[in-house]
């Protein structure tokens, strides 16, 4: 009997003491993050894309309380209170941020169009807001302010002239490779709507002073072929799509992913069950250059997933480890809209970042 008061004494003992050892959290005892003060104005240039434009750094908040926090790092035109944030970063553990032009330019923008401005300097507001949970309320740092100056266009790359009868010969209306790099290798994806046996060649100006060509009777579809100055026209390969690569050095031409088609496959034609959707070549002025895309008007279901496929396999298919985006989403590895509707897809292919744009009409 008395072992059994003893083993009752412990329990309430050991009860009372856990409840005295609970943790409760009090938002008044919380401190916000600090954001340190960035310069009072930047003017983001086109060429220094992938460079850093502002590096936020911050005091992470205290809240004396054993979670996990999430900081998000938020912008939004100033004299707006944040009511259009656009989040750039999110973390539960760093206090800094670096944020490279391409992105931070790609965020002004969004904004621009959100609010209806015309383009030009734009006064920025940044912020941090942290939290722990939908249930408690969040804190939020100071703001800091910046006027800020985005550039319209992209970072321009060397480039070479993929000229032929698909473009009308025309250097205007061509296609390119790019040195992403700025070396001796030029690459990118070309289409050459059915026209490629007709003939084409590379030039590395908008002229003919210099070009590119084959030599002798190269075999059909060769992956590798060494091309020579003021050569022949290439006719011998077929398909309408290929990934170039050319070395201005050695002179080296490599042909790869040659297909006849791409087109979009999802749960809406339970992942090609039925045919996939065919996409075209089609072609747009933008930034004072011609941007070539491939595209596809289909209607879609909110959050079911899809992708894009050439010759309806999934070998080099296109998902969002392979594209940068615009209008979509992404869940388990595909893209997703967020609303039923109909949907034009255009897959700008002939970039050193290929990019997908999706809009609903």
């Amino acid at each position: 009997m008395k072992n059994g008061y003893l083993y009752l004494a412990l329990l309430i003992l050991t009860a009372c003491s856990s409840d005295l050892e609970k943790v409760h959290y009090n938002a008044s005892e919380a401190k916000a993050a600090v954001l340190q003060p960035i310069d009072e104005s930047y003017v983001l240039d086109a060429q220094e894309s992938d460079r850093t434009a502002i590096k936020f750094v911050w005091s992470n908040p205290v809240l004396n309380y054993p979670a996990a926090v999430t900081t998000d790092l938020q912008m939004d035109l100033s004299g707006h209170h944040f009511g259009g944030a656009v989040t750039l970063a999110s973390s539960k553990t760093d206090s800094t941020y670096a944020i490279t032009t391409a992105d931070l330019n790609a965020a002004l923008l969004k904004l621009q169009a959100q609010y209806g401005l015309e383009f030009g300097p734009m006064p920025i507001d940044f912020r941090l807001v942290s939290s722990i949970s939908v249930a408690a309320s969040p804190l939020y740092s100071n703001v800091v302010s910046s006027l800020i100056t985005p550039f319209a266009g992209e970072k321009e790359y060397p480039q070479l002239w993929i000229i032929g009868d698909y473009c009308g010969w025309n250097h205007d209306n061509s296609q390119f490779l790019y040195s992403a790099d700025e070396n001796d290798i030029y690459s990118g994806m070309i289409c050459f709507a059915g026209k490629a046996p007709n003939g084409w060649k590379l030039t590395p100006a908008a002229n003919w002073e210099n070009d590119w060509g084959a030599t002798g009777t190269p075999a059909e579809e060769a992956p590798t072929l060494v091309l020579i100055e003021k050569g022949d026209n290439l006719t011998n390969y077929a398909k309408n799509t290929y990934l170039i690569s050319f070395n201005t050095s050695t002179l080296t031409l490599n042909m790869s992913q040659g297909y006849d088609t791409w087109g979009i496959v999802g749960a809406y034609n339970n992942w090609g069950a039925t045919p996939d959707t065919q996409m075209v070549l089609a072609s747009d002025m933008e930034y004072g250059k011609r941007q070539y895309y491939l595209t596809a008007t289909l209607d879609l279901k909110a959050n079911e997933g899809w992708k894009i496929r050439p010759d309806n396999t999934w070998i080099n298919d296109r998902g969002p480890d392979q594209l940068t985006y615009e209008g979509v989403e992404i869940v388990d590895g595909n893209f997703i809209v967020t609303e039923d509707g109909n949907y034009t897809i255009k897959w700008y292919f002939n970039k050193v970042k290929e990019k997908l744009v999706v809009v609903r009409n």
